[in-house]
C-alpha cells in the first residue's frame, strides 16, 4: 500500500497521461476506469474496432489498452492499424494488450506484435498501473 501511494504521489506532480481503452466488456471498463481513476489521467472509453481508429486518428493518445480478444478485429490487427495510422506523427501511442488467458504462448506473441506490453485482467490493476509508470513515465524521462 506504501508503494502505491508513493506511485500515486509521483503521478500526481507529472503530467497526466490521455489514455483509450478499447473493450467491449463494460464490467471491464468500469474496473479498469475506477483503478485508473486514482491516477488522475483523462480515460476515454470506446467498445469497438471502428470506434477505435476514429479517436486515434482525431486525438494523440499517451497509451491504448486493447482487448485482445475484440469481437469483430482482435486487438493484435487493431494494435497493427493504430500503429499504422501513426506512422506519420513523430510520437506513437504506447499501446496495451489486455486479455483474460495466461498463457505461456503469450509472451511471444505480444513481442512479435504491435503491443508494447500486456496486463492479464484482474481485479486487482496494480500490474497495470505498475507498467503504465514504467512504459509511459520512467522510460520516456
Amino acid at each position: 500500500m506504501i508503494k502505491e501511494k508513493a506511485i500515486s504521489a509521483f503521478l500526481e506532480e507529472v503530467k497526466p497521461l490521455k489514455i483509450l481503452l478499447v473493450d467491449d466488456d463494460m464490467a471491464s471498463q468500469f474496473v479498469i476506469a475506477k483503478s485508473l481513476f486514482n491516477l488522475g489521467n483523462n480515460l476515454d472509453i470506446c467498445s469497438s474496432s471502428d470506434e477505435a481508429i476514429r479517436r486515434v486518428k482525431t486525438f494523440d493518445y499517451d497509451l491504448i489498452l486493447v482487448d485482445l480478444n475484440l469481437p469483430v478485429v482482435n486487438g493484435f490487427d487493431l494494435s497493427k492499424s493504430i500503429k499504422y495510422s501513426n506512422q506519420n506523427n513523430d510520437s506513437s501511442p504506447i499501446i496495451f494488450g489486455l486479455t483474460g488467458l495466461d498463457h505461456p504462448l503469450l509472451p511471444i506473441l505480444i513481442s512479435y506484435s504491435d503491443i508494447d506490453d500486456y496486463v492479464i485482467r484482474s481485479f486487482d490493476y496494480s500490474d497495470l498501473i505498475g507498467k503504465i509508470v514504467n512504459h509511459c513515465y520512467l522510460h520516456q524521462n
